[in-house]
């Protein structure tokens, strides 16, 4: 798709700011969001016209991470959509994530009768991340090495490890779902998600590379956390006939959407 890498670009901004997913119990209360919230939200995170049911399924996800952590996330508006593409193709972007968010309104995911913490990213390597919450099990996903940026590099320097505060690197464990979970230094381990955000690194799914310098080239696969609901993978399940309720429901297992006024 032409413009997918802009659609939900700021995903990547979200994963190195917003805080880390709290453990198993841990619930937030917040003000139910409204449909224009969420609906300025969507405007500020793309400029593509997606099918309807990876809209909804995107909706609705919003939806549940802002009642779980509040207004967090970064709204955009339909000028913004207007002044980066053009008027005609704005009012097109518009109309599709408004029914989108009307058309699910009042809908939220929900596990044990609870809104969960709904987690996404932009896009993941053959399944998703195992998570701690019951409801964010590893799942396979659509192939999604056609997404613009799957693969990604990035460098470290030997002065930014140790100014790190913990020595040297000594190694990188890694979880059943194949994505890393701690690093290793020398004075202490840190969690995968501590990580890539204190570095700069797109995704979880990564591995690293010794350079002659002290360095380190880290390659990665996806972009982002590879928790929850994929985008990218939404967008090509919707493609292969899958209702945003079937979206839903596979990344987030055991969850259900519930209807709350």
């Amino acid at each position: 798709m032409r413009n997918f890498l802009l659609l939900f670009l700021l995903t990547f901004i979200l994963v190195l700011l917003l805080p880390f997913y709290p453990s198993v119990g841990e619930t937030k209360e917040h003000p139910l969001p409204d449909n224009e919230y969420v609906l300025n939200v969507m405007l500020g995170m793309g400029t593509d016209v997606l099918p309807a049911e990876a809209l909804k399924a995107i909706a609705v996800t919003l939806r549940t991470y802002t009642a779980f952590h509040g207004k967090v996330l970064p709204q955009g508006s339909l000028e913004d959509i207007c002044a980066s593409t053009s008027a005609e193709h704005g009012e097109k972007v518009y109309n599709a994530m408004r029914e989108a968010v009307y058309s699910t309104a009042g809908e939220y995911i929900t596990y044990g009768g609870k809104i969960i913490n709904s987690c996404f990213h932009l896009s993941s390597n053959q399944n998703t991340a195992e998570g701690k919450e019951p409801y964010l099990k590893s799942v396979s996903t659509a192939d999604e090495r056609s997404f613009p940026g799957f693969y990604g590099e990035t460098v470290i320097t030997r002065e930014q490890i140790l100014a790190f505060g913990k020595g040297e690197i000594k190694g990188v464990s890694y979880g059943e779902d194949g994505k890393a979970k701690t690093v290793s230094f020398e004075k202490a381990s840190v969690d995968a998600l501590e990580f890539i955000k204190h570095f700069s690194v797109v995704s979880v799914d990564f591995t690293l590379h010794l350079n002659s310098d002290g360095g380190y080239t880290v390659l990665t696969k996806g972009q982002g956390n590879g928790l929850g609901l994929s985008l990218y993978g939404a967008y090509l399940l919707s493609l292969e006939g899958q209702t945003y309720k079937q979206i839903i429901c596979r990344y987030f297992q055991g969850a259900e959407i519930t209807c709350i006024i």
